[in-house]
C-alpha cells in the first residue's frame, strides 16, 4: 500500500465487491513476492446485485486484480501492476495444473495519468467518461476518477478520488438515504481514515491540508449524525416508555428504538438471542456505544459483533 487513501480505497473495494463475489486484498504473488491490492472472483448467482454496481459491477464481470491509486501512478508504477498481473496468471495456472483465463487488471487513478495513457497507447471507452482501455490482449483498463460523471452509479469509485471529487463523493454519500448500501460500506472507513498513520502537519503539500479538511468535515457530520439518532432515539424510548411506566418503561422503550435501527443496518429482524445481547449490551456499555457501533460497522461487522460474547 502507498498511503491511508490507498489503504482506504482497498478497503472499499473489497468490501464494495464482497456484495457480489469473492473479493481479497493483499493476494500475495508468489512467484513475485508482491501483493495484489484487491483480488475479486465474481460469483455468477449474483449478477442482479452487480448491476447495482454501475460501473464498478461492469468492470467486475470477470475476475480482476485491481489496484487504486490516490496519487496518479507513472509507466513505472503501471509496469509494475502489469507485473503482478503476469506473475498472477502463471501463479492460477500452476494451481490449477493447466491454462486459465487471463485475469483483467483495473487501475484506479485519481488524476489523469497523462504520460501513461499516451505512451501504451489506452483508448477511450465509448460511452463511458473516465474509462480507458489498453488493445485487447492486454486485458488492462484505467479508470481516472476526476473524469466520471458525479452520478449514484460512480459514487463508490469518486470516493477513492481526490481533492474536490473526494469532497463531492462525500457530499453525495451524506445525502442518501441512511438505509443506503453505499453508506453502510464507506461510512466507517471514511471515519477511520482520519485516525490513520498521518504526515508530520509541516510536511502536508496544500492538497494533503485540503483532504484533512475534508476527513474533518466527515467526523463533524459524523459526530451530529449520531446525536440526532440518540435525540430520535430518545424520543421514541421515551413515547414507549409513557405507556409502560417511566423508569423502566423508558430504558425499554429505548431497547425496542435501537432494536428497530438494528434491524434496520442488518436488513433482517433480530433473532431472541439477539435481542437478549441487545439489552445486556445497554446495562454493560451504554447507549452511546451501541449508537457508535451501529454507524460504524458493516452488516456482516454488526452481527458479529451481536455474535462475539466479549464484544464491546
Amino acid at each position: 500500500m502507498r498511503s491511508r487513501f490507498d489503504a482506504f480505497g482497498k478497503n472499499v473495494l473489497r468490501d464494495t465487491l464482497t456484495r457480489v463475489g469473492a473479493a481479497d486484498t493483499e493476494v500475495e504473488v508468489i512467484a513475485a513476492s508482491q501483493t495484489i491490492d484487491v483480488w475479486y472472483v465474481p460469483d455468477p448467482a449474483r449478477a442482479t446485485a452487480r448491476a447495482e454496481l454501475g460501473l464498478l459491477g461492469e468492470l467486475a464481470a470477470d475476475p480482476c486484480q485491481f489496484e487504486p491509486f490516490h496519487d496518479t501512478p507513472g509507466p513505472g508504477e503501471l509496469r509494475g501492476c502489469v507485473r503482478k498481473q503476469l506473475h498472477w496468471h502463471h501463479e492460477l495456472a500452476r494451481r490449477a495444473g493447466g491454462e486459465v483465463p487471463f485475469p483483467r487488471l483495473c487501475v484506479l487513478s485519481s488524476g489523469r495519468p497523462a504520460t501513461v495513457l499516451d505512451a501504451f497507447r489506452f483508448e477511450p471507452e465509448p460511452g463511458r467518461a473516465g474509462l480507458y482501455r489498453a488493445a485487447p490482449g492486454w486485458r488492462v483498463d484505467v479508470v481516472v476518477i476526476a473524469e466520471l460523471p458525479r452520478t449514484r452509479e460512480t459514487l463508490l469509485l469518486r470516493l477513492l478520488g481526490a481533492r474536490a471529487v473526494l469532497r463531492h463523493a462525500v457530499q453525495d454519500l451524506v445525502a442518501l438515504p441512511e438505509d443506503a448500501w453505499e453508506r453502510s460500506i464507506a461510512l466507517p472507513w471514511l471515519v477511520r481514515l482520519r485516525f490513520m498513520s498521518q504526515q508530520d502537519p509541516s510536511a502536508r503539500t496544500a492538497e494533503q491540508v485540503e483532504e484533512e479538511e475534508i476527513m474533518a468535515e466527515v467526523h463533524e457530520w459524523f459526530e451530529q449524525l449520531k446525536q440526532s439518532i440518540r435525540r430520535e432515539g430518545l424520543k421514541e424510548g421515551l413515547a414507549e416508555g409513557l405507556k409502560e411506566g417511566l423508569a423502566e418503561g423508558l430504558k425499554e422503550g429505548q431497547i425496542r428504538a435501537l432494536a428497530r435501527q438494528f434491524e434496520k443496518k442488518l436488513g433482517r429482524p433480530l433473532s431472541g438471542a439477539e435481542r437478549s445481547v441487545l439489552a445486556e449490551r445497554f446495562d454493560r456499555l451504554g447507549l452511546d456505544r451501541l449508537d457508535d457501533v451501529r454507524l460504524e460497522l458493516s452488516a456482516d461487522a454488526l452481527a458479529a459483533w451481536l455474535a462475539e460474547p466479549t464484544a464491546r
